[in-house]
Formats: structure tokens, C-alpha cells, sequence
């Protein structure tokens, strides 16, 4: 599958500075029937290279899991996200 812009939803944006460093930063939500390892692969979010930033953070879901990644690096027409770390389970042991 690929990127669809009609999954993808801006939900927050921070400003300002934390001493001489830029904090600022958008949060998106994202959700596909692809795997993880196709929403983490280089080149999956360059439709949106002319939004996504550096610094920026996605919550994705895919098909196998759920899991916030972060922009790594944006050249204005390839996106590089890292990998993305599943923090939520439907696991429930307690």
C-alpha cells in the first residue's frame, strides 16, 4: 500500500524556545492497513515532505501495532521517519 493523506491529521503544535534551542514540533495521528515496517521505511511519507518537519512526531497505527515515530530528516522531497517504538498493546495481563 502507500501514504494517504486521508489518514493523516495534525492534532497539536508546540512553540517557543527552551533556552537557545528551538522546541517546536507538530504532532500527527496516522492510520493504514500497511505493517510497520512499510510505514517506517525511508521514502513512505514524502507526499507530505512539504508539511512534515524534522523534530516532528506521528502516532501511526498500522496493521501489527501502534506506536509513535519521529521525523528524523526532511530534505523537502524525501521523508525519513525512525523506527516505530509500539508503546500500545492490546495485551491485557492485569
Amino acid at each position: 500500500m502507500a501514504f494517504s493523506f486521508d489518514t493523516l491529521s495534525r492534532i497539536g503544535q508546540t512553540a517557543g524556545k527552551s533556552g537557545v534551542t528551538d522546541v517546536n514540533f507538530t504532532l500527527y495521528i496516522y492510520a493504514t492497513a500497511d505493517a510497520k515496517n512499510a510505514v517506517d521505511a525511508v521514502d513512505y511519507f514524502n507526499d507530505a515532505a512539504g508539511f512534515l518537519n524534522p523534530g516532528d512526531v506521528i502516532l501511526a497505527k498500522a496493521s501489527d501495532g501502534i506506536g509513535f515515530m519521529q521525523v528524523v530528516s526532511n530534505d523537502g522531497t524525501t521523508v525519513d521517519t525512525g523506527d516505530m517504538d509500539q508503546l500500545i498493546t492490546a495485551t491485557d495481563s492485569r
